[in-house]
């Protein structure tokens, strides 16, 4: 086991003790963390549903008011019962909030994280058009750069038009999402 640099725990295992680890230990086949509710997740530190609903109202009157691009982001972890399956639940959680702290990181401190669902984060980049969505998107892809047995994301994002809507940038941001997650399935990619 080692620390990181803030003090928490990292746990290490190599190929051998990874395979002993999956024979020795009856693993649950899925992970799936606490729902999130409230202001706050207590989990990952980022924003609740709720508040995430409050900023994002906010941030439609601002678009509106003053014209100004935003995006929303919708961030699927993936592969969390492969992890789940074969090095454990405890293992497995650390590196959902691993993914989280990843995500956060990538964002600006004028952005907003919230985790509104089991396995997924929505994050609000204010004055980010399409194309530095793009450069976001890519940027989160290869911070995370899933590696066999290890968490990854699917990720699905949409820009409106300036004084446009926010909830149907998060409509189409979900069907980019949806579109994804199928290739995911797939194992396309």
């Amino acid at each position: 086991m080692a620390l990181e640099p803030d003090g928490n725990r990292i746990v290490t295992m190599d190929e051998h003790s990874m395979a002993e680890h999956s024979q020795d230990e009856q693993s649950p086949e899925t992970y799936e963390p606490p729902e999130p509710s409230g202001w706050s997740d207590p989990l990952t530190g980022t924003d609740g549903p709720r508040l995430w609903d409050r900023i994002l109202g906010s941030e439609l009157a601002r678009v509106r008011r003053y014209h100004r691009p935003a995006t929303v982001a919708l961030v699927e972890v993936t592969g969390m019962d492969d992890v789940s399956r074969v090095w454990g639940a405890e293992i497995a959680e650390q590196a959902f909030i691993r993914v989280a702290r990843k995500l956060a990181i990538e964002i600006r401190s004028s952005d907003h994280i919230a985790r509104v669902d089991r396995m997924r984060f929505a994050i609000l980049l204010t004055e980010t058009d399409e194309i530095a969505a793009i450069n976001f998107v890519e940027r989160v892809r290869q911070a995370i750069d899933q590696q066999p047995g290890e968490a990854g994301v699917a990720i699905g994002w949409a820009s409106p038009a300036t004084a446009s809507d926010l909830h149907e940038a998060m409509s189409s941001a979900e069907a980019r999402l949806n579109a994804e997650l199928a290739l995911v399935e797939d194992g396309a990619i």
